[in-house]
């Protein structure tokens, strides 16, 4: 819902230019309220699932290649995002057992993470290492990095370095737990302020029990 306002906000502008009466400013602040309050019930929403999930989900042979160029197409139609850049360049299939919903929501967490810590014309890379056993995912983005302090609190439920109004701090909460689950591991690494941010997942091929 909140995508679809967005493109119909872009597109109809070009119709609303030059209108100023008052039906034309009520469109806009009807789409703009449509979206506001659809990402407020999504985070809600995110929330409450995360919580109430329980048990192991179920698992199949999952294409981490495909799960991210979803995500990259889907980040790409949303406006705030349009000034910056993601290169992903893997040519190749990267198959492992895995619940494709929940590894589509980390791979999100983190490129919306990694996007939101730049300004326009930032590029956020993101890279598929090949491993036997396992898959490394990394996402490397040019934006405010973070101290050592912040990284010791990163995972932690509700923490968050934005401003008051930005973010519910629970994306990289639920990531952690999502990969956990998975029997993975996902670290994040930054040289400081300004040196921009790291973040490395690491999956196993095989369903392998949570780890503790």
């Amino acid at each position: 819902i909140a995508m679809a306002s967005e493109s119909v906000e872009d597109r109809i502008e070009g119709l609303l230019h030059g209108h100023t009466d008052g039906d034309a400013q009520i469109v806009r602040d009807y789409l703009q309220m449509i979206q506001k309050e659809s990402f407020r019930c999504r985070e809600i929403t995110t929330k409450l699932l995360d919580f109430s999930r329980g048990g192991e989900s179920t698992r199949e042979s999952t294409d981490v290649t495909a799960l991210i160029r979803e995500v990259i197409a889907m980040v790409q139609h949303l406006s705030k995002y349009r000034e910056m850049h993601i290169q992903f360049r893997a040519e190749w299939s990267s198959y492992l057992e895995a619940n494709p919903a929940e590894i589509k929501q980390v791979i999100l967490n983190l490129v919306a993470n990694g996007l939101e810590s730049m300004e326009a014309g930032g590029t956020l890379s993101i890279e598929i290492v090949e491993r036997t056993d396992a898959v490394r995912i990394e996402f490397r983005d040019e934006g405010c990095g973070m101290t050592s302090e912040v990284i010791e609190n990163l995972f932690e439920p509700f923490f968050t370095s934005r401003r008051v109004g930005k973010g519910t701090g629970l994306g990289l909460s639920i990531s952690h737990r999502i990969i956990n689950d998975h029997g993975g591991t996902i670290e994040a690494r930054s040289d400081g302020p300004g040196q921009g941010s790291i973040f490395a997942v690491s999956l196993p091929r095989r369903v392998m029990s949570a780890v503790a």
